[in-house]
This record gives C-alpha cells, sequence and structure tokens, in this order.
C-alpha cells in the first residue's frame, strides 16, 4: 500500500509540473467563436449538425467530473463515527488527434488545454443516528482558478449482516465556482453495495478490511452562460438543464441527464484508509478516483 501511495503522490506532482506552464486553464466560452483548424465539434450555434457541440460536450464533461462520486463502500460511521481525507479525481475528457482542434481546445485561448482534468479535493464525512453519514468536498480544477465544491446525505438502510451486503443511497449537489463565464452544478442521486472483509496480523485479531463496492445512479447538470445575450448569440452558447421541469430542457437530448455507475474498493488499517474507484457515465468519460484519509 505504501507503495501505491507514494507512487500516487508521485504522479500528482509530476502532472503539476507540466501543467503549470499552461496556467491559467480556465474555460473561456468567449474563445469558441475564434477557434480554428480542423474542427471535430461545432464551435457555433449549430452551424454544423453534423458535428456535436462543443460548448455541450464541454458541459457535461465537466459536469461529470466535479459531480460526488460513489466514494465509499455502503456502511454507515456510526453516530460518533467521523471522516476526512484527501482525493483526486481524474477525468478522462474527450481529445483530438495531433493536429485536430477537439471541444477542449476550443474554449482555451492558446488551444492547449491539458489532456485530463484533474481535480484534488479534500473531503470530510460525519456519521449521524439511524445509519445516516452527511459529507462535504471542497476542490480544485488543477491549474486554473476555479474551485469545486459539493455536499451529500447517504442512508443505509441495511446493513451490518455478515449473511449479505450493505446497502446505501445517496443524493447530493456539487457545483462549479469561480468562471467569470459560466455557472454549472450538477445534482446526484445513486446506489451502492458493498461487502467488507475483516482481516488481521494476528490469529482472531481483525485490525484491517478490505471492502469491494459497485454501483450506479443518475446526475442532472445545469449550466447558464454568464454573458449578455449579444454576446452569448456571438459565442454560440445558451442555457442548458437535465432537470425536466427547466424551461431549457430538451427530451430528445437526455446527454444532460446521464446515468454512471461506479465501483471500487477500500481498504482500512487502524484508522487509516485507502480509497479507489472509477465512475463511468456512458456516452460522456470515465473518471479514475483515488483517495487517502483517517476514519474515527
Amino acid at each position: 500500500m505504501r507503495l501505491l501511495v507514494a507512487l500516487t503522490v508521485l504522479g500528482l506532482a509530476a502532472h503539476s509540473r507540466a501543467a503549470l506552464a499552461a496556467w491559467p486553464d480556465d474555460i473561456s466560452l468567449s474563445s469558441l467563436p475564434s477557434a480554428s483548424g480542423d474542427l471535430i465539434c461545432d464551435n457555433t450555434a449549430g452551424d454544423n449538425p453534423d458535428l456535436p457541440s462543443c460548448y455541450e460536450t464541454v458541459v457535461r464533461e465537466m459536469g461529470v467530473a466535479i459531480a460526488n462520486k460513489g466514494w465509499a463502500p455502503a456502511d454507515s460511521l456510526g453516530v460518533n463515527g467521523f471522516e476526512l481525507g484527501v482525493s483526486n479525481t481524474i477525468a478522462f475528457i474527450t481529445t483530438a488527434d495531433f493536429g485536430d482542434v477537439g471541444p477542449w481546445d476550443a474554449v482555451h485561448e492558446n488551444q492547449e488545454p491539458r489532456q485530463t482534468l484533474w481535480i484534488p479535493r479534500i473531503q470530510a464525512r460525519k456519521g449521524l443516528p439511524f445509519s445516516v453519514d452527511v459529507g462535504g468536498q471542497l476542490g480544485w480544477v488543477a491549474t486554473s482558478r476555479q474551485t469545486v465544491f459539493g455536499g451529500y446525505a447517504r442512508w443505509s438502510p441495511i446493513e451490518g449482516y455478515r449473511q449479505g451486503p450493505d446497502i446505501a443511497l445517496q443524493a447530493g449537489y456539487a457545483g462549479y465556482v469561480g468562471n467569470s463565464q459560466l455557472e454549472l452544478g450538477v445534482m446526484d442521486f445513486s446506489g451502492t453495495i458493498s461487502y467488507t472483509l475483516p482481516f488481521g496480523s494476528l490469529l482472531n485479531i481483525n485490525s484491517a478490511s478490505f471492502a469491494p463496492y459497485a454501483g450506479g445512479g443518475k446526475l442532472w447538470i445545469h449550466a447558464k452562460p454568464r454573458v449578455s445575450a449579444e454576446e452569448a448569440e456571438d459565442y454560440g452558447v445558451y442555457e442548458v438543464s437535465g432537470f425536466k421541469k427547466s424551461p431549457v430542457y430538451d427530451a430528445t437530448d437526455p446527454s444532460f441527464n446521464p446515468w454512471v455507475v461506479h465501483g471500487g474498493f477500500r481498504l482500512v488499517s487502524r484508522s487509516f484508509e485507502f480509497k479507489l474507484s472509477t465512475s463511468w457515465a456512458p456516452k460522456v468519460m470515465p473518471t479514475l478516483n483515488v483517495g487517502m484519509g483517517f476514519t474515527y
């Protein structure tokens, strides 16, 4: 485990040094009209219906990247439990082949974005009565001036039975903060199933556990440009929403209300824990999530 943790930290440090040259790596809607080259997406307001929208692709992928993840097995912390840790989400965004211009190229002034999104976060979770947990996250979209915040509540109606798995339900919201041209948020609802396997170095003394888990759910993504009506028309951007009650909801395009599946494991040794998980929103993108911390 120590080797895996060391490699994770070294990888983050190496990536950060390489990416600092592109600072600041902000989403710039005003760059869309001037995006040039061999485009693999439409950087205007639907002038080329044969290509996917650059703007919509970026919104969908950023929404999936910042959303609360299925970060833990389905067992609750208990009324006295508390968890604090750090994590990193690596989002595999849509990139273009060499010489082509993709959606993330189109929303960057120099058309040279990073090939993946990295979002380091601080996370905390507190146990409450009746198998309920509440948690929150605060993160940074690496090498940009934008941050991420989120909160969620989890309920584990079935847990603690050695004859069967634990089951939890989670609902939450996450927001993208600090971009002067784009407002974006995403609501999540998911279910998780897991089973905890205790083990230890001494006979009949279990000081560690391994808990694999898997689950799935849905996201509701909403985005609104923070520009004037004239600028929005010039940039080819507009409000989009995955909420059916929103006036801008498009029933023919469910991509702002994607399904998400997740799976991973948690290793606990006394109070230290290590987590590794992946999530995938079909037709949008996958993410890889690595975290470590302490649980009490």
